[in-house]
């Protein structure tokens, strides 16, 4: 059984994935994250990062949905599993719509400090994601090491 700390964030992370990536409500970081949030994911590593992402998302996936498959919490930590379903409808990467629909793994991590999100760190499955629109998939794609 989670302690009443645990389920507050398991909560708060729950209605934060609602708002923001199923209901599209971008505005609603104020409510949910703290001020100095730092994200892991997402580029520029702030809510500026995470709400261009949200952008991003919308505009190339309507009818797009995180579905929570598993939430796990352990003391500031929340961990979720979700399916992200959507209809490929406007460009992502390069690669104009095709009407397709789309199911893509996606696994966050939140800490939380005082009910608010503080940092956040995602995996998503962006091959299969790319694979599912048609989107040629490349090694140069991929994260490399440099060697001198």
């Amino acid at each position: 059984m989670l302690a009443a700390k645990e389920q507050m964030n398991v909560e708060t992370v729950r209605s934060f994935i609602e708002r923001f990536w199923n209901k599209q409500e971008l505005n609603c970081t104020k409510e949910f994250l703290t001020e100095d949030y730092r994200d892991h994911a997402y580029t520029p590593n702030s809510v500026e990062g995470l709400e261009q992402m949200g952008r991003i998302l919308n505009s190339a996936f309507s009818r797009q949905q995180s579905m929570i498959q598993e939430i796990i919490a352990q003391g500031d930590k929340v961990m979720v599993r979700m399916v992200l379903h959507g209809e490929h409808s406007g460009t992502f990467r390069g690669t104009a719509p095709t009407g397709n629909s789309v199911e893509a793994t996606v696994y966050r991590e939140y800490r939380l400090v005082d009910g608010k999100i503080a940092e956040h760190w995602a995996l998503f499955d962006t091959a299969a994601l790319l694979q599912q629109i048609g989107a040629q998939l490349s090694i140069d794609n991929a994260c490399k090491i440099k060697r001198d």
